[in-house]
């Protein structure tokens, strides 16, 4: 997959026009192995400095005038451009109802966002205590502090179960504004009321408002949501004494002017404080029309936060903040103001998006999310490369910084990434969705993108126990599970991947190497495609063919691409041979990508698409070789091949705890147990080869250990001096 090389933003000249109100920033080649891109380009920042302003007594520590932001340093009201991360609320197998993060972990984090050269975190809610604990003493002992932007969260089961944002007598009004007001409370170090999680009461005391930035109200809206509000005309505009709504404000933006409005009145009262405010939206609700936007849905509605505006007594500015995704939704690939080639010949509908979405605003704009995920498995493909998912760590960091220097150039604010760490406990769109009852014996799901966005990694295992390298050092203690005349296969395993050795002498010339693997026992006793016969069914059959051809095969029955997207949903023709148990048809295992996609512009039918996931990756796992891919599945040197297959693509919802998906054909999509795991070796045309067990058992809760991605350190050399002066 082709990426585009990127470039670090480094400051060659400053040059003073119009009395130091202008200034321009020059990107050249940088010394750094990861970037290539020697193009050249300039950004204005006017200006650098704001003169103050009568507050009244009030305390500002942060202003949003003209494009950017401007802090206070005591001396004068100064530039700056938020750069950072953003941190969700869990390590791998954190409870969601009790995501309680200790403090050293929220400490190490901040240190190395630090070192990043980041100079802002953003959260979505609020955080545990020892998360500003954390946020205050780094800040307290550090030369540059780090920045907070603090979200307030909006429960989103209100979207689903309400009719809008005005029913049941304000109830999800007043849950709103009750959330911002605890959220004030929280950041001033000035509560003592507020449950979290299993902890009652807990207390607050870490002043941190000092490094607010500002507050991001809500998420990303859901389109139905809007519109169901904006039905009713009566609820219409919105005048506070510190936001007010203009004559075009829908329903819904009188609804967040309100609630904005709430927060600074109550920051003003209570602390004599106030800060930014933006209010979320995201592509899908942003303020264009995409006519060639072929899902509905995704462009029925807009929420224009301009239509919210400052009274003379709200000092500090409004912001606005908008998640990007170089993928989503699609008119992002077809839109054709956005596909066009520029004089390069090269495409980035992302950037052109970017330049669209800047010219509707009239106040500092902040990207509050983007990124791509370094996942296995896809979820969407983009025009420009940058797909959600099937990127390595190297090509992530570089579509980053890419990003990163587009978010800039078009004269945004600030850019956050998303995100700090990989999160296990999330579910996309095209994997079948799995959650333990019990956070501790959660597992991670290698194929699902939304898991796999972090610059940390979070990855299975107290520490790493296999890398597929040439080197068997790790194999030492493990006896064969099975051996033939083809050879001999070894087998352990952790939280995210069955690991395998197969040591073999004879060469290819009497052709691939066959290993069936057996979990349930639901699968065929022979391949008619390879003349093999198994002792007893094999679920899965691992060809290996070279460093192109490898491949794990499913038996048909239990293939869940076909049970979904062909029996369930029609979405492909059906097979009769496909639904019968014991067909000696072993068949790709597959990843849906995209449904029939219509353009409106001209017609054109787009065929639904999906991808070979179970085509393997030659290349190194070892994180520590210069050789090192991230995506590799297998290495061979000699005789000697080891392999990791991620336990999803086995049927395997989770390995600790021993379930997998039932049968499709008695059960639909549902989960059962698993006791053990078979493997057997072979070549085309054995009979009755032996299946001999790895020794599988379960666990009582799974472990992890955490990891510097590549792309983390190809961020933090792009950070170095960005947007700085």
């Amino acid at each position: 997959m082709q990426r585009k090389t990127v470039v670090v933003l480094s400051v060659l000249a400053a040059v003073c026009v119009l009395c130091g109100t202008m200034f321009r920033i020059f990107t050249a080649e940088p010394e750094n192995k990861h970037e290539n891109d020697s193009s050249a380009s300039a950004i204005e920042v006017e200006p650098l400095t704001v003169q103050d302003i009568e507050s009244g007594g009030i305390k500002l520590n942060f202003r949003a005038v003209g494009d950017y932001f401007y802090r206070d340093t005591g001396d004068e009201w100064r530039f700056v451009y938020l750069k950072g991360v953003n941190i969700g609320l869990t390590e791998a197998t954190t409870d969601l109802n009790n995501p309680n993060v200790s403090y050293d972990t929220y400490r190490e984090w901040i240190n190395m966002i630090a070192e990043m050269n980041a100079n802002t975190v953003r959260v979505f809610t609020v955080m545990p205590p020892q998360f500003y604990a954390a946020l205050y003493d780094h800040n307290a002992s550090a030369e540059s502090p780090l920045y907070l932007i603090q979200g307030i969260w909006f429960n989103e089961n209100y979207m689903y179960e309400c009719d809008d944002a005005f029913s049941d007598n304000g109830k999800i009004t007043e849950a709103f504004i009750r959330a911002a007001r605890e959220t004030a409370d929280i950041v001033h170090g000035n509560s003592d009321y507020t449950d979290y999680g299993e902890i009652k009461n807990a207390v607050y005391s870490h002043d941190v408002s000092q490094y607010l930035a500002g507050y991001i109200l809500g998420l990303e809206w859901e389109p139905g949501f809007v519109e169901r509000t904006n039905g009713l005309p009566g609820h219409a505009g919105y005048k506070g004494e510190y936001l007010e709504t203009s004559e075009n404000a829908t329903p819904f933006e009188s609804f967040l002017c309100e609630v904005g409005d709430s927060l600074a009145a109550y920051e003003t009262e209570s602390y004599s404080a106030q800060t930014p405010i933006a209010f979320l939206n995201w592509a899908t609700t942003d303020v264009l029309t995409h006519t060639n936007e072929p899902f509905p849905e995704e462009d029925s509605v807009s929420v224009n936060t301009e239509n919210i505006r400052p009274t003379a007594k709200y000092h500090c500015g409004l912001f606005a903040a908008v998640d990007a995704y170089p993928y989503y939704p699609e008119f992002m690939n077809y839109q054709p103001e956005y596909i066009k080639e520029n004089e390069d010949g090269d495409t980035d509908s992302y950037k052109a998006y970017l330049a669209d979405l800047k010219k509707e605003y009239g106040v500092p704009v902040i990207i509050a999310e983007f990124g791509v995920p370094t996942s296995r498995g896809t979820a969407h493909s983009a025009a420009n490369g940058m797909d959600q998912g099937g990127i390595t760590e190297k090509q992530q960091g570089e579509a980053i910084v890419s990003m990163m220097k587009s978010i800039a150039a078009e004269g945004y604010a600030g850019s956050l990434i998303f995100s700090w760490q990989d999160e296990w406990f999330k579910q996309t769109w095209n994997t079948v969705k799995y959650s333990p009852d019990n956070a501790a014996e959660r597992t991670p799901n290698r194929q699902s993108a939304e898991q796999s966005y972090g610059l940390l990694a979070m990855e299975p295992g107290k520490e790493s126990v296999f890398a597929a390298d040439g080197s068997d050092s790790e194999w030492s203690d493990i006896k064969p599970a099975a051996s033939s005349a083809a050879g001999s296969v070894y087998a352990m395993w952790d939280e995210g991947y069955l690991y395998l050795k197969i040591e073999s002498d004879n060469g290819s010339d009497g052709g691939p190497l066959l290993v069936p693997v057996q979990i349930t026992g639901r699968g065929s006793g022979f391949s008619s495609e390879y003349g093999v016969s198994f002792s007893e069914p094999a679920d899965f059959l691992l060809v290996l063919d070279g460093s192109e051809n490898t491949r794990l095969l499913t038996d048909v029955y239990q293939d869940t691409f076909y049970y979904t997207y062909c029996a369930e949903k029609g979405v492909f023709e059906r097979d009769s041979r496909f639904e019968k148990r014991g067909s000696g048809l072993f068949g790709e295992i597959r990843q849906f990508i995209s449904n029939e996609i219509i353009l409106p512009l001209t017609g054109e039918r787009i065929a639904p698409r999906y991808t070979e996931i179970g085509l393997l990756t030659y290349g190194i796992t070892d994180a520590e070789s210069g050789d090192y891919n991230s995506l590799a599945d297998f290495y061979s040197a000699g005789g000697l091949t080891e392999i990791r297959i991620p336990w999803y693509l086995l049927n395997v919802m989770n390995s600790t705890n021993g379930t997998c998906l039932a049968d499709f054909y008695e059960n639909g999509t549902d989960f059962e147990i698993f006791s053990s795991v078979k493997v057997g070796i072979c070549r085309p045309g054995d009979k009755n080869v032996q299946l001999g067990g790895i020794g599988y058992k379960t666990k009582e809760n799974s472990s992890f250990h955490t990891r510097l991605k590549q792309s983390y350190y190809i961020v933090r050399d792009a950070m170095k001096d960005f947007m700085e002066f």
